[in-house]
């Protein structure tokens, strides 16, 4: 199987988890995709879909859309510890 197709895949799957499965388990998919594929990008998109749908406004946390900006930091912080590393995927 091609990478676009199990790349493909993997996004079909966390998006119809977001409605299927917590919160919680749906992050912890994207995560895992982020170690498996390179530049996954859709991990992103999926962090602003939980943020609308179970975001819950409180005012310790601004109203930010908190899930989005801590799965972009990762994001960030996973591509910074590829370069450094020389590494392409982890996997």
């Amino acid at each position: 199987m091609g990478s676009n197709t199990s790349r493909t895949i993997a996004g079909v799957l966390i998006f119809l988890g977001i409605f299927i499965l917590p919160w919680w388990l749906s992050i912890l998919l994207i995560l895992i995709s982020f170690f498996i594929f390179e530049l996954f990008y859709e991990g992103l998109f999926f962090g602003i879909v939980i943020d609308l749908l179970y975001f819950i406004p409180r005012e310790s946390f601004y109203n930010l859309p908190i899930v989005f900006i801590l799965l972009l930091l990762f994001f960030l912080l996973l591509r910074l510890l590829n370069k450094q590393l020389r590494m392409n995927n982890v996997f």
